[in-house]
């Protein structure tokens, strides 16, 4: 869930504003077990060639997770480029997939990779 604040801000060319968020939950998972786990789905469940790169803490839909960015490498022309990305609960280890995402996934290492020939 993201909440927009936009429309609570005054609508002045400079404005003060203050914003407090106080998250709390307990993390089971490292930033390098989540990348493990999104490596190991890339391989098994899509497509060889895609990797998971560097995560990032957030929050969405009230969960702490770990985003962590899909790449496509080739083993011929080396890292293309980022093609996704595939947030892991940091308290259940859940992927948070869907097989319209995976399906983007793909769509977008296609083009990538059909773009990259020389």
């Amino acid at each position: 869930m993201a909440v927009e604040i936009e429309n609570l801000v005054p609508q002045f060319e400079s404005a003060q504003i203050n914003i407090n968020i106080s998250v709390s939950a307990k993390m089971n998972l490292t930033a390098l077990v989540a990348r493990r786990k999104v490596n190991v789905f890339l391989l098994n469940e899509v497509s060889t060639g895609l990797g998971g790169d560097q995560p990032s803490l957030l929050v969405a839909n009230d969960r702490v997770c770990w985003r962590v960015p899909v790449v496509l490498a080739l083993s011929t022309r080396g890292r293309l480029g980022q093609v996704g990305q595939i947030d892991v609960d940091a308290q259940t280890g859940e992927l948070l997939t869907t097989p319209q995402l995976i399906q983007e996934i793909k769509d977008h290492a296609n083009r990538l990779a059909t773009g990259s020939i020389v």
